[in-house]
Parts: C-alpha cells; sequence; structure tokens
C-alpha cells in the first residue's frame, strides 16, 4: 500500500471516529417529562348594587364619620353629629369557579359642584375586603359591602359631596 493510500485510509478513519463520537446518543429527561400548563378563566364583571350614602353630617367642627360595611355610621369627634344609619357601597363580581379575587379601592375625591371650596378625601381601604372567593358557580357571582372614612375639616363648605369609586377586581 502506497503513503498516499494509507494516509488517505487513516484520514477517512479518524473522520468517521470523530463524526460519531461528537454525535452522542440523545438523553431524555431521568425524572419524568416536562409538562406544559395554562389555566384559563373566565373575564371578570363587576356590577354596582348600591351607592354609597353617608347620608347627612352635622359639621360643628373638624372630626371624621366614618361607615361600614352593614351601614351603621359612626363620628369620631363630638363636632360631627352623624345618623346612624347610611348605605354601604355593594358590587357583584362574576368570573371562574373559586378563583380568588382581589378587590383594590383606591381612595375618593369628594367635590362640592354647587358650593366648590375644600375636597374631602374618601379612604376606602380598610372598610371591606382585601378579596373574596368565587362560588362554586362562579357564574353567579358574589356580592361583596364596602364601607369608607371621610376626615372633615372644621370649615368645610355645606352641600352635597360626590365621587365616583374606581374600585376594581382582578383574579
Amino acid at each position: 500500500m502506497s503513503n498516499t493510500l494509507r494516509r488517505a485510509a487513516i484520514a477517512a478513519a479518524l473522520a468517521a471516529f470523530a463524526a460519531t463520537s461528537a454525535n452522542a446518543a440523545p438523553v431524555s429527561v431521568s425524572n419524568g417529562p416536562v409538562q406544559a400548563h395554562a389555566t384559563i378563566v373566565k373575564p371578570l364583571t363587576l356590577e354596582k348594587q348600591s351607592d354609597l350614602n353617608f347620608g347627612s353630617i352635622i359639621v360643628w367642627g373638624a372630626g371624621t364619620a366614618t361607615i361600614d360595611t352593614a351601614g351603621n355610621i359612626s363620628c369620631t369627634a363630638t363636632n360631627l353629629v352623624c345618623g346612624a344609619n347610611g348605605t354601604p357601597a355593594e358590587y357583584k363580581v362574576t368570573g371562574t369557579n373559586n378563583q380568588v379575587v382581589t378587590i383594590t379601592k383606591p381612595d375618593v375625591v369628594m367635590t362640592n359642584s354647587a358650593n366648590p371650596g375644600t375636597d374631602l378625601t374618601l379612604v376606602l381601604n380598610g372598610h371591606g375586603p382585601a378579596n373574596v372567593t368565587l362560588p362554586n358557580s362562579g357564574s353567579t357571582g358574589i356580592n361583596f359591602k364596602l364601607g369608607g372614612a371621610i376626615s372633615i375639616p372644621a370649615n368645610v363648605k355645606d352641600g352635597v359631596y360626590t365621587g365616583d369609586l374606581n374600585v376594581t377586581v382582578n383574579y
């Protein structure tokens, strides 16, 4: 065998060996297959059932008026006289069965359009649930109520103060 032929045979053998050693056999996951998951949920709906109403508040000086989720109103200072009962805000949320729904309750700026002056801030956080769990039949939904607290300054102008509650829900 000539040197050239021998060299060609060795080169071919090395190339074949390199090709087979670089292509190792495929290996699968040793502890089971990796799975893909996706949870599909229905979109949430949020419906107003009732507006929040503190009723009339007589102001002699600064104080805070609070309404709980049952509609009981209290005033923290002798400078305010509140009625005994009001109406808490009430909502109905619907969605997917047994899902936990988070309720976001930002503060509300209340203005007096007939007699402008000092705006009031209605604080909703801490005056109702932070979340609710939808029932077994999520399509029927669940109702929840929100109360709130208004800090009223001594120099507040009389009139009707209103503001929009921008409550949102999310899974």
